[in-house]
């Protein structure tokens, strides 16, 4: 029997956030008799989230904060170690360190995926110009990422190829009696419109428009109730956003739960899913949303275009836009039978696309390819 192909990835921390989840999610499914999985982390190790450790190794460097001109060659170590056979690095965080350790390393099949933010202007524009390069394969989360970043970076069309997110949909699924648990806990009447979004309570995720488009729902007075589910242990604004909601005399309509391990059946307490993110690559919690059976209101951005079907399943606001979002909830807040025929479209939508096998499949297959294709 051959021996199980090693793939690395390469990560800069580990914590509760969408790409990490999604690393998490494809170590644990893949086939343990192909496949043995690292997970090498460059910082912290905040939350080991769902890692499976008896499949995947997971191996934290603790760096010190700021650029360790050693972490290339500690990393290489690492590498040659375990005989990584394939080197998947992840965004800006990893890119440089990542792209020299394998090198250094002479890792057969070196792989860097992008998934939402990267720098588009400025010195780091050209070093993401010139390490992308390096790499032998690109992979974006998203066709409308990978032509943004092709478009923005310089690369020929088709430089980056795509591996869409996969979502559980036997775990996130409709569930009336979690939404009834979930809605008592909360304190929520039964007629109480519940606007939702799930992410970390850091500036990329925009929670503050989402305030300021609650304001503007006030004004007009609809009804409706906002939570914010998650939190960050970096690069945190809650202080901010609790400001904001003070300010504006929303106590009673917007609430936070922080981090959950039972999102899924937290997201069945909501009515609305909304991701006001100013950068998304291919938003796992819209999956989830749409898997949960909701409509979406997302700021179009990334590859959200490629989940929310306008007027089918949701709609998009112009990015950074508290009017034009304000007006979109306004459509749904009022209307519990679109609402409904929504929240059906994007769950067949899941079923239909978004499976988990497929994802985990594709990147098997991927990384089986990429590796027969330099071994000749």
């Amino acid at each position: 029997m051959a021996e199980p192909i090693r793939v690395a990835h390469l990560i800069n921390h580990l914590s509760h956030a969408g790409k990490e989840m999604g690393i998490v999610k494809l170590l644990n499914r893949m086939n343990p008799e192909k496949f043995k999985g690292y997970l090498i982390v460059f910082d912290k190790v905040w939350d080991t989230l769902i890692l499976d450790t008896q499949k995947s190794e997971l191996i934290a460097i603790n760096k010190k904060k700021g650029n360790d001109p050693l972490l290339p060659f500690k990393v290489a170590r690492i590498l040659r170690k375990h005989k990584i056979d394939v080197l998947h690095t992840h965004s800006w965080g990893t890119l440089v360190e990542g792209i020299v350790a394998g090198k250094l390393a002479r890792v057969p099949v070196i792989i860097h995926g992008e998934h939402g933010t990267f720098h588009k202007t400025g010195k780091r524009r050209t070093v993401q110009n010139i390490f992308w390069k390096k790499a032998d394969h690109l992979l974006s989360v998203s066709a409308i990422l990978a032509r943004n970043l092709e478009r923005t970076i310089g690369l020929p069309e088709n430089a980056f190829d795509t591996i869409m997110n996969g979502v559980d949909t036997d775990r996130f699924k409709p569930d009336e009696q979690s939404r009834a648990e979930v809605r008592a806990e909360l304190g929520l009447a039964d007629d109480d419109v519940l606007i939702g979004t799930v992410g970390r309570t850091i500036k990329v995720k925009n929670h503050p428009l989402m305030i300021e488009a609650g304001r503007l729902l006030k004004e007009k007075k609809l009804p409706f109730k906002m939570v914010i589910v998650g939190d960050s242990p970096m690069y945190n604004i809650r202080e901010e956003l609790e400001r904001r909601i003070k300010d504006y005399q929303l106590e009673d309509r917007v609430f936070f739960t922080g981090n959950r391990d039972d999102v899924n059946r937290v997201m069945n307490a909501f009515d609305i899913f909304v991701l006001p993110s100013l950068s998304e690559g291919c938003s796992n919690v819209i999956q989830e949303a749409m898997a949960t059976g909701l409509p979406v209101i997302a700021s179009r951005v990334g590859g959200n275009p490629e989940l929310v079907q306008e007027d089918e399943n949701g709609y998009m606001f112009i990015n950074d836009d508290a009017a034009d979002f304000a007006e979109k909830l306004e459509i749904l807040i009022t209307d519990a039978s679109r609402r409904k025929a929504f929240g059906k479209r994007s769950r067949q939508k899941a079923l239909d696309r978004f499976s988990l096998e497929g994802m985990v499949h594709a990147y098997e297959s991927y990384y089986e390819k990429a590796l027969n294709k330099k071994r000749g």
